[in-house]
């Protein structure tokens, strides 16, 4: 990790059966597009085991503005309309700010 993330966003999407793949593959292409982006730490996309339809994307970025460019770009914005046509039952996101770094002591 090159970057010290500064904001963490948290979010759980859950889909209609029918959207399960088509969700996957949009929240896929649009996490492998960010990873490529400066400022992007990281961003993961799960499918949570045991909860059909659900959809956690965990994601770090070194500061706003390099959060502010991903949701700007023309990619994402497209990915993000393709999604809106899916059946997106519910969805919730949570952004974090991170103040500081300090390093852990780990006991031996």
């Amino acid at each position: 990790m090159t970057d010290t993330p500064t904001i963490l966003i948290y979010a759980t999407y859950r889909t209609q059966s029918s959207d399960v793949e088509a969700f996957q593959d949009i929240a896929s292409r649009m996490a492998s597009a960010a990873r490529l982006r400066d400022g992007c730490v990281f961003l993961d996309v799960t499918k949570e085991v045991g909860a059909d339809g659900t959809f956690r994307l965990i994601e770090a970025w070194r500061d706003q503005a390099a959060l502010s460019a991903h949701l700007s770009a023309p990619d994402f914005q497209a990915v993000f309309e393709e999604a809106g046509k899916l059946g997106i039952v519910d969805r919730r996101a949570d952004c974090y700010s991170i103040s500081g770094r300090a390093a852990l002591e780990m006991l031996s």
